[in-house]
């Protein structure tokens, strides 16, 4: 925007010196001598359009560099990702959408397993949540970290995400999941999300909503109990076409 802003004061300038040099010119021909010759007539007015000319080279390479600048500005601003600018997110990030009743608490926590696993290519880690007021639960998963392990460029995620109950971290921790311990499992559509090889990128993790992955444990919708919400990466697509997938959790 800043390039614009400047590249147009630069046109209007141009504009403006070129306005004031015709007219500068015509006025020096009102006062011309009669007895100047047609040659020196000539000579000035081909100088004129030398002059008008460069001018108006100049000044179109100067709009459409601009035109340039702007549509990559405003692509940039349409596919930007707010987790990218965290210190500006924007008020909606903070709604909490109503979720199940009752006398819960949840945590989202980065898998536990997946980055002890050397061949898991992109990991969480980190992802927290937002949870509503007593008289209105609810939560909503805000902005989550993901890592790039592998040598290539990743251009989309799906992430997982497993519902445990929290008295079973540590046996999950230790000895991986069973049938016991996973609630429920899923993962998402795929993210575009372009993370350099060995990057760190941030992403929304709201895409995962809490009450869907709930509402199966809901009783005309109260819940009860304490969670962990495990968020992991389900699959991973890279630049060069190939394609990662998580083992079967069971």
């Amino acid at each position: 925007m800043k390039f614009f802003v400047i590249l147009s004061v630069v046109s209007l300038v141009l504009v403006s010196f070129a306005i004031s040099t015709r007219e500068s010119t015509e006025a020096q021909e009102g006062n011309t001598n009669p007895a100047s010759t047609r040659e020196q007539k000539e000579k000035t007015t081909e100088r004129m359009m030398v002059s008008f000319s460069d001018l108006s080279s100049l000044f179109s390479v100067i709009v459409l560099v601009t035109l340039m600048l702007w549509a990559g500005a405003n692509a940039e601003a349409q596919g930007s990702n707010p987790c990218d600018h965290p210190n500006n997110l924007p008020a909606s990030f903070f709604e909490v959408p109503v979720g199940p009743q009752g006398n819960w608490t949840a945590v989202a926590l980065p898998d536990p397993r997946q980055p002890d696993d050397p061949l898991v290519p992109v990991v969480v880690l980190g992802a927290g949540g937002i949870q509503g007021p007593a008289h209105r639960r609810g939560m909503r998963l805000g902005c989550g970290t993901l890592k790039n392990r592998s040598q290539k460029s990743v251009t989309a995620v799906l992430l997982r995400w497993i519902l445990v109950r929290r008295q079973d971290h540590l046996v999950i921790s230790q000895h991986g999941y069973n049938s016991d311990t996973v609630l429920v499992q899923g993962h998402t559509p795929p993210i575009d999300l372009t993370i350099s090889k060995g990057a760190i990128r941030r992403t929304d993790f709201s895409i995962i909503s809490f009450a869907s992955v709930t509402e199966g444990l809901t009783k005309d919708g109260i819940l009860s109990g304490d969670y962990f919400l495990y968020l992991g990466v389900h699959e991973v697509l890279f630049e060069d076409g190939s394609v990662w997938k998580a083992k079967p959790l069971l």
